[in-house]
């Protein structure tokens, strides 16, 4: 794939859109972008919804994409409007698909489709690889699923990866995210910050290192897979703590609001990233301090 390249991003103006977009810039991909809003003016980001059928089949048609990275999702767990977050979820990518089998049959080198971890749902393992059956618990997590199932039916048409990414944060990440909520509190030097369960592990990577292998994905030979976006490091909550005391040099209180404490909560959880590294090799091992430093440096 040579340099200039087209990289068309849905959900651009997105937390993920917007690192993506500039990972993909500093490539030199023309990037192209689809969103609900364009405050920017720039020209190359297109504003419609997923449910537009022919104004996103005439989008596809004019910039004839090599690449194509599907973020675009109503991903809030509450979200009321369910119908609504099926139809974008679910309809929405099919729609994108059939714009990008009908519109740019010729150009297309990679279609690649975040889902989910939540798609995991309950189960018995702590170590979650793509061999598992998905069981998921809210409606997220099941239209994640469906978007699945529904791209999978493109797998002999188009060139298809779906990730499952965990978790991952970065400046801009929205406060009601642990880690963000976290920082902003030493940050603003508070006294006392109110959490969950402190002790539990999970995965918080970095964006760059979902940036590099949404990149290093879309540029591989590989299709029709589904994998996971995951380091397989974790860390407890009293760890990220300990190392946000330690870069902001101020000290608070925890407090453990019952409120916050799920029950029957699992005290290790993560993806396998074999399957992963087997597709693509890293630059870098993305550390938590690294990550928590960028963090503080907004």
């Amino acid at each position: 794939m040579d340099s200039h390249s087209k990289v068309f991003i849905t959900g651009i103006n997105g937390f993920t859109g917007i690192y993506l977009s500039k990972y993909f810039a500093d490539k030199n991909f023309e990037v192209f972008g689809l969103a609900n809003h364009n405050e920017s003016k720039n020209p190359n980001i297109y504003i419609c919804d997923l449910l537009e059928k022919e104004k996103l089949n005439a989008i596809i048609k004019e910039i004839q994409p090599n690449i194509v990275i599907h973020l675009a999702a109503i991903s809030f767990v509450g979200h009321k409007n369910l119908s609504e977050m099926y139809d974008v979820n679910v309809l929405g990518t099919q729609n994108l698909l059939e714009a990008i089998k009908n519109e740019a049959k010729n150009s297309i080198r990679k279609v690649i489709l975040a889902s989910s971890a939540t798609v995991y749902g309950n189960q018995s393992e702590t170590i979650l690889s793509e061999n598992l059956s998905p069981n998921p618990i809210n409606h997220y997590g099941i239209s994640k699923l469906a978007m699945e199932f529904t791209a999978k039916t493109y797998f002999d048409t188009l060139p298809i990866i779906i990730t499952r990414p965990f978790n991952y944060t970065a400046p801009e990440q929205n406060i009601n995210f642990v880690i963000p909520k976290i920082t902003k509190a030493f940050k603003e030097k508070a006294s006392i910050l109110e959490l969950g369960n402190i002790n539990v592990y999970r995965e918080y990577n970095s964006i760059n290192f979902i940036c590099e292998c949404y990149y290093k994905l879309a540029i591989s030979n590989f299709y029709s897979e589904i994998v996971n976006l995951c380091s397989g490091k974790t860390h407890s909550l009293n760890e990220i703590i300990n190392i946000c005391t330690k870069i902001s040099k101020h000290n608070l209180e925890i407090k453990i609001n019952p409120d916050f404490v799920r029950s029957n909560e699992i005290y290790k959880l993560s993806g396998s990233p074999e399957k992963l590294y087997g597709m693509i090799s890293l630059t870098n091992d993305y550390s938590i301090e690294d990550t928590l430093n960028k963090n503080f440096a907004d």
